[in-house]
């Protein structure tokens, strides 16, 4: 189960102390969690889906986060499914033992559909009694109707059973590394990456049989899941050098002092304490990531043709630029009007200054 006084001693100290962010993509969330899921509504949402979540991920959300803080880019906040969501999630997952005929059908549809690039061939795996006159005229002069038609087909019969049906996203590990938790069946409340987008000879090795799958990939449930992140935080707080630790201290120092001549509009005592930072370039993640907030939200517009802010963040940006795109690893605070970004977490700006104040 998860011990949640470690994981709110360690985060804590973790989203005050870890302003490298060297874990995958934690940068996403910078070890901040959302506000709670408030109990009636985790309540509403297993009552519109008939589901009742793993006691670990209920904890999860109401009593850490409904969302936020976790392994790589952060998990996903828990929102009402839609009334099809909610019908996929009540079917029953075929990752589990009472589900072997199942999987193994699966299993053989997805590898065929990976390997073959003829559609039609495909399409005649579902509909083998199409008459044979109609194979060039179906195709060119129906081709979007079958295509439709085909398309539900592998939705039905592959891509959910796959990744929706008795099973909820939780988060992504990067590009197709979708993570699931199991909602029903022998392994309810594991999680693993479920995708249609990988190598089905990695993903489904043989024998193509559900322990084959069981054994190389389910392996943790959410706590284990979720706790592995921790523990990795934890070591790198631990290890922290003398050294990074002194210049942390001294970065938040700054961060504080910056933060404060900007409320009290003190404009040359910001333009003072940035010609102050030595090498801008060298900061930590963090303080880089408050420092282009300011930038990016055209905070300091009373400077904005002052020559030494301009040169620190030239410095600051580097060769890419501030329209280059290229920055990806910092901290991006929540944005209302962004919805581009969405479902992964964001901490709020003024939750992410805070972190650079003692508690």
């Amino acid at each position: 189960m998860l011990d949640i006084p470690k994981i709110r001693a360690v985060l804590d100290t973790a989203s005050r102390w870890d302003m490298d962010l060297d874990q995958f993509a934690c940068w996403s969330h910078a070890h901040l969690f959302n506000p709670v899921l408030p109990l009636e509504e985790l309540e509403a949402w297993e009552a519109l889906a008939e589901v009742t979540l793993p006691e670990d991920y209920r904890t999860y959300l109401t009593q850490l986060g409904n969302g936020g803080a976790g392994p790589a880019y952060g998990l996903y906040p828990l929102s009402l499914p839609s009334d099809k969501t909610a019908q996929l999630l009540r079917r029953p997952c075929i990752y589990s033992e009472d589900q072997e005929e199942k999987f193994q059908d699966v299993v053989r549809r997805f590898i065929r559909w990976n390997d073959l690039d003829d559609d039609w061939s495909l399409y005649l795996d579902y509909f083998p009694d199409t008459p044979s006159w109609k194979d060039r005229r179906w195709q060119n002069e129906h081709r979007k109707e079958w295509g439709d038609e085909l398309d539900r087909l592998i939705d039905e019969n592959i891509d959910f059973p796959l990744t929706e049906h008795g099973q909820h996203q939780i988060t992504n590990e990067g590009c197709s590394g979708d993570i699931y938790i199991i909602l029903n069946g022998s392994h309810r409340g594991y999680i693993h990456c479920a995708t249609t987008d990988c190598d089905p000879d990695l993903a489904f090795p043989e024998p193509r049989t559900f322990s084959a799958y069981r054994d190389r990939w389910l392996k943790n449930t959410f706590a284990d899941y979720f706790m592995g992140y921790v523990n990795r935080t934890e070591d790198v707080c631990k290890n922290l050098s003398a050294e990074k630790r002194q210049k942390f201290q001294r970065e938040r120092a700054q961060v504080r002092d910056f933060i404060s001549a900007v409320q009290a509009q003190d404009w040359s005592g910001v333009v003072k304490l940035l010609n102050a930072i030595p090498d801008p370039a060298e900061l930590s993640t963090k303080s880089k990531s408050l420092y282009i907030h300011y930038d990016e939200n055209h905070l300091l517009r009373p400077l904005s043709t002052n020559p030494d802010v301009k040169r620190f963040y030239d410095r600051l940006y580097g060769r890419h630029g501030r329209n280059c795109g290229n920055w990806v690893t910092w901290v991006r605070c929540y944005d209302p009007e962004n919805t581009r970004i969405a479902p992964y977490p964001r901490p709020t700006f003024e939750t992410f200054a805070q972190t650079f104040f003692d508690p």
